[in-house]
């Protein structure tokens, strides 16, 4: 953090006043980072394009929201998030009464205090599926890179201090089932569930692993995102040629993930002490949506604002050199594009996130989980 000028103006002391007092009052006051710090809650963010909120955008390859219509509602130009305007970790920092998080690529990022947003497009909790993206082992690469930054910026016990204090966010595993469909769907062939049951369990192993990896870090306050409804999703629905509301399979594969994902953390917090969690069941959140879009104010709730083809599932949307349609007021859309909600919906999401009841966000929700000790 840069020191301002300001700071460096004369303090009158007393006569009797030690030289190490003087020393520590003008540390403090030309180190605002070390005296304010103590005082935040940092968010620390990991997932996949739901979440991302610029890393594609800086350093991915053949990924990102680059182009109109992205960003057109809220920021008026694309700033790498998918899309029209902001996603939910976005509205969860304004909650917690933080900044925007940067994304760990930016240019821009200097103070690590508020914490950083990882999360990327295309990541998947198995690296092999999308090695050309920036999958979950990398993003907790990155942020292990970061921590030593943080000790840097603050000192280490201050750091230490605001580690232990973060939320730690994550939603991922969707585009590790998704790619399951996508390699069978081209062969035309069904999964059995011996191969569902095998890719589940390799992604919570993963997951486990990455967990106690911030533990290790420091980290005591987990915020996990249930896997949504793939079914729903236009892209799938495109994918699969499906024509109805939801394609079953998918669905029964998220669920399936879900309630293992479920036992998981309920198995971690008893092995590691001071593990505290939310859980907010997206699932469910998401799927009443594209029911029932006209009782949370959608008129379309099945079919994306922007792109092509049945339900604009064909995720052509900002790509150069294809046809897509864009609809004239995304606030009447649940779907942006072919797999991600538009602003409105990411508001309302984040606010069950951060205040729901326990029907939907369990044991704690975001706002009690960031007042924990």
């Amino acid at each position: 953090m840069r020191t301002s000028t300001t700071t460096k103006a004369k303090i009158r002391i007393k006569t009797r006043m030690f030289p190490s007092t003087l020393f520590f009052i003008t540390l403090l006051s030309l180190s605002p980072s070390l005296s304010n710090a103590e005082h935040k809650t940092p968010l620390f963010v990991f997932g996949d394009s739901l979440y991302d909120n610029g890393m594609t955008f800086y350093g991915g390859k053949n990924v990102g929201a680059h182009n109109w219509p992205y960003g057109q509602t809220y920021f008026q130009r694309a700033v790498g998030r998918y899309s029209d305007g902001r996603v939910i970790p976005d509205f969860i920092a304004e909650n917690a009464g933080l900044p925007f998080l940067e994304p760990y690529f930016s240019p821009r990022l200097k103070d690590f205090t508020n914490g950083v947003n990882f999360a990327s497009a295309g990541s998947c909790v198995l690296v092999e599926l999308r090695p050309h993206t920036i999958s979950l082992a990398r993003q907790i690469d990155y942020f292990k890179e970061m921590v030593q930054r943080l000790k840097q910026q603050v000192g280490v016990t201050e750091a230490n201090k605001l580690l232990s204090k973060a939320v730690y966010m994550f939603n991922v595993a969707g585009n590790d089932y998704v790619n399951l469909f996508e390699k069978n769907a081209k062969k035309n062939r069904t999964i059995s569930n011996s191969r569902k049951k095998l890719r589940m369990r390799m992604i919570l192993d993963n997951l486990t692993v990455h967990i106690k990896t911030i533990y290790k870090l420091g980290g005591r306050k987990f915020a996990f995102q249930k896997v949504g409804p793939l079914g729903c999703l236009p892209s799938i629905k495109y994918m699969l040629s499906y024509k109805g509301v939801c394609a079953p399979e998918p669905q029964d594969l998220a669920k399936m993930h879900n309630s293992a994902f479920v036992a998981l953390i309920w198995k971690l917090e008893t092995q590691l002490p001071g593990f505290k969690y939310s859980i907010y069941d997206f699932y469910t959140s998401l799927h009443l949506r594209v029911l029932y879009g006209s009782t949370y104010g959608f008129k379309e709730s099945q079919t994306a604002c922007c792109g092509s083809g049945p339900y604009n599932g064909d995720f052509t949307c900002q790509k150069k050199g294809f046809s897509f349609s864009v609809c004239s007021n995304p606030n009447d859309y649940l779907w942006f594009d072919s797999a991600h909600p538009t602003d409105r919906a990411n508001q309302g999401f984040s606010d069950e996130f951060w205040s729901g009841g326990p029907d939907l966000v369990a044991p704690y929700n975001l706002q009690t989980l960031y007042a924990a000790n």
